[in-house]
């Protein structure tokens, strides 16, 4: 089998050994009568022949022929027979280059390189690439699920835009770049703000800020003004997603102008004044066209009703009274605890019904303790929110104020004794849930937060409770067994016919536009997504029952 190694083959053993280690590879030679010449020791790590085969002076085709037996026959795919498969693998050795990647029984993958020199002696160098392999397997899968994403980014109906920490733009979809009438390009590496115009850009970037920075979602309106003179009117939501040091806001703009339009009909109300124009991106400032003008989601008349607003800083006095007027609003402002309490005061001693304290967060939190002393409904803002949520929330506040008002003192009666803490109230949340498991979770984080609860686990229980403890919020699941949320949704507002609305919140497993939409013609304020987590209830405390959540937070 073995041949005396002729003496042209003597070669430098040690010298290609210490090569093989230094390039973690095995190497074959032989020479042009294709008799090995030198094998390191490493092949057996890839082709699991005998020793014997391995020694100067074997013939190539008896290598071959040891690994088919041992199951190299794999390697570049089967053949009919043994004799065609080693006279195969002979004329890829007699190129004078190839390259081949092979995959052995244990998933690990080798690659081989073949020369043939002019001389006609030959190299075989075999490496393995298995880690190379999964990182480019792992990189196209990545590849794969980014284009996946953006391509769904960029189907969405709704137009769409993702910041980076620094408020830059990362991704955009077609529904944006159609809005704003631009390319992806040249909006990506800018900054949001920068494609809209005056206070609304300035409104946009606060909130995107504070969303990046403290973690709660942002809901507002605004009405769009386009440079064609026809108008949209937008819920935008605003989100944090991602890790610590690699946070992004993704924010999101819904079409709302046939809900809006159907909902003026119906109340018969005067249109809001035009919002922000939106301008191509490429247009000088001077061009752009802007108004800090609000619409309100569920128009209703706000004439003659009065608002205080309390705050040190003028230009929130100044957007604050503003956005109130355009309402038609009565409203005033004062820059102290003190004056506002000598302002209630007098209000009271005059027989003035004061309807609602807008509060300044950055104002003392004895601002908001004195609008309850003299038992007026306070709402505490961010400066930025003054444009985009003042004129969302107000009239909610203002309704529940009229309806409570209505109320003659039978309609009053107390649940449960000892509870004067909450009034007419006997919990502060109720939560609607079937799942052990998540009722739970809801547990955890309202006795974190320091608020009472009861938790009911089907809708004809929600119902029931709803109406014997009277709750200060309802947290209700979608999915429930026989009645389910939406069911019972709709019962507890009909038993609140004649009464103020409490506010309910959806809870979402996924946010389908069509469980949404269903959740709004239900009655509920406001939905959320599952898995819940204390921000994201904290967050929809603080919008909904601003006052109990300054209070907890002491």
């Amino acid at each position: 089998m073995s041949h005396p190694v002729p003496i042209e083959a003597d070669i430098q053993t040690v010298l290609l050994d210490a090569i093989c280690e230094a390039l973690s590879g095995a190497i074959i030679v032989y020479d042009k009568h294709d008799h090995i010449l030198y094998a390191s020791r490493q092949i057996r790590n890839y082709f699991p022949v005998p020793q014997s085969f391995l020694t100067p002076g074997t013939r190539l085709r008896d290598f071959l022929g040891a690994m088919y037996d041992n199951g190299g026959r794999q390697v570049g795919g089967a053949s009919a027979s043994r004799e065609e498969w080693i006279s195969e693998r002979i004329a890829a050795h007699w190129r004078e280059r190839s390259e081949l990647q092979l995959r052995d029984s244990r998933n690990r993958w080798a690659k081989l390189v073949k020369r043939r020199l002019s001389s006609g002696f030959g190299i075989c160098m075999v490496t393995d690439i298995t880690d190379s392999k999964k990182r480019d397997e792992q990189w196209r899968a990545d590849v794969e699920r980014v284009q996946l994403t953006e391509e769904i980014l960029d189907n969405l109906p709704h137009p769409i835009f993702v910041e980076d920490r620094n408020l830059s733009l990362v991704a955009v979809n077609k529904a944006l770049c159609g809005l704003l009438d631009v390319s992806a390009d040249a909006l990506l590496g800018r900054r949001a703000a920068d494609a809209f115009a005056g206070a609304f850009a300035a409104d946009l970037e606060a909130s995107g800020r504070h969303v990046l920075e403290t973690g709660a979602p942002s809901t507002t309106t605004r009405r769009l003004l386009h440079e064609d003179g026809s108008e949209t009117a937008a819920v935008i939501r605003a989100q944090r997603v991602g890790k610590p040091g690699r946070y992004f806001v993704v924010t999101g703009f819904e079409d709302v102008t046939e809900y809006v339009a159907a909902a003026s009909v119906s109340a018969g109300t005067k249109e809001a004044s035009p919002g922000p124009r939106i301008v191509p991106y490429a247009l000088p400032a001077e061009t752009q066209i802007d108004s800090a003008a609000e619409l309100p989601p569920f128009p209703r008349p706000m004439t003659g009703r009065k608002v205080l607003v309390v705050t040190a800083d003028r230009h929130f006095e100044l957007l604050g009274l503003s956005v109130l007027t355009n309402m038609g609003i009565d409203a005033c402002a004062v820059r102290s605890a003190a004056e506002e309490d000598a302002f209630l005061g007098v209000a009271g001693s005059a027989g003035v019904a004061i309807d609602l304290v807008v509060v300044d967060v950055q104002m003392d939190v004895r601002c908001l303790e004195l609008a309850t002393e003299h038992g007026v409904p306070v709402l505490p803002l961010e400066g930025y929110q003054l444009a985009t949520d003042l004129a969302f929330h107000v009239p909610r506040h203002l309704s529940e104020r009229f309806a409570r008002d209505d109320l003659s003192l039978d309609d009053w009666e107390i649940t449960t004794e000892g509870d004067e803490g909450h009034g007419h109230a006997a919990v502060d949340v109720l939560v609607v849930e079937d799942n052990e498991i998540n009722q739970i979770v809801f547990a955890q984080i309202l006795e974190s937060l320091g608020y009472s609860y009861e938790i009911a686990a089907t809708g004809p229980d929600a119902v029931r409770l709803y109406a014997e403890l009277s709750p200060r919020i309802v947290l209700m699941d979608i999915t429930l067994p026989g009645m389910n949320g939406i069911a019972a949704c709709r019962a507890i507002r009909e038993l609140e016919a004649t009464g103020p609305q409490t506010p309910i919140i959806g809870v979402l497993v996924q946010a389908f536009d069509r469980d949404r939409s269903e959740c709004a013609e239900a009655g509920m304020n406001d939905v959320i997504l599952k898995p819940v987590s204390p921000d994201m209830i904290e967050a929809v405390f603080e919008r909904y029952l601003p006052i109990r959540a300054e209070e907890s937070a002491l």
